[in-house]
């Protein structure tokens, strides 16, 4: 399927302004993807994964969050530090007030899928703001600091059973505080097994984990 892909600006509802990826199908839209991106900014992976869904039909959009503190950071996957530093700068509330103005950008239902840092977004978000379904994919400190949130809508967490920075224990601890949670894990699979620039990229569990998303992501656009 034909799409369309640019970078505009979206205002937050605080005015502050920040740049976003968009990706539009040239037809049969299904809904709206939010796409929360790690600790490394709008990279190469964020805009391929934009791109993915907008090929099943959905428009896409990826915030740029960091614009918080400067335009168009976007680090290389052994930038880990530094990506730690801009993510420990960036106020959750913040955040969320960004993420909903991409929310607000399209008309109809919309989604949110995050990755690493955007999988701990994406539950915060699923808890604070208004969509239709999340998915979270490796969000760290989750069992640790964001139990008290209560996603109210539907949502799905995919986890790597070889994450050095997610232990089972903590994936365990999400099951039993979100028992309507859909929870898979991966055993192949480490920290960031979905993205193909990574050293832990697990082919089997990345394209697993798409087909499980889609699936979700459709069932629940049908119902909303």
């Amino acid at each position: 399927m034909p799409i369309t892909d640019k970078s505009i600006e979206l205002t937050s509802k605080d005015s502050h302004k920040l740049g976003a990826y968009v990706v539009h199908p040239e037809k049969n839209k299904k809904g709206n993807i939010v796409i929360i991106q790690e600790i490394f900014g709008i990279t190469e992976h964020i805009e391929a994964v934009c791109k993915q869904y907008a090929n099943q039909g959905y428009s896409v959009i990826a915030p740029a969050l960091y614009d918080r503190f400067e335009k168009n950071i976007v680090l290389d996957y052994s930038q880990i530090e530094e990506g730690k530093s801009f993510k420990e700068k960036l106020e959750i509330n913040d955040a969320m007030k960004d993420i909903n103005a991409a929310i607000l950008f399209n008309d109809g239902p919309t989604a949110i899928i995050g990755y690493c840092y955007g999988g701990m977004l994406t539950h915060i978000a699923a808890s604070e703001l208004e969509s239709v379904c999340a998915v979270s994919y490796y969000g760290g400190f989750i069992a640790e600091k964001y139990l008290d949130k209560k996603p109210q809508c539907p949502i799905m967490y995919h986890f790597g059973e070889q994450d050095f920075a997610i232990p089972m224990t903590s994936v365990d601890l999400i099951k039993q505080h979100y028992p309507e949670a859909i929870i898979h894990s991966y055993k192949g699979a480490g920290h960031g097994f979905n993205c193909e620039m990574r050293n832990d990229y697990h082919k089997l569990s990345a394209n697993l984990a798409f087909e499980r998303t889609l699936n979700f992501l459709n069932n629940q656009m049908e119902d909303s």
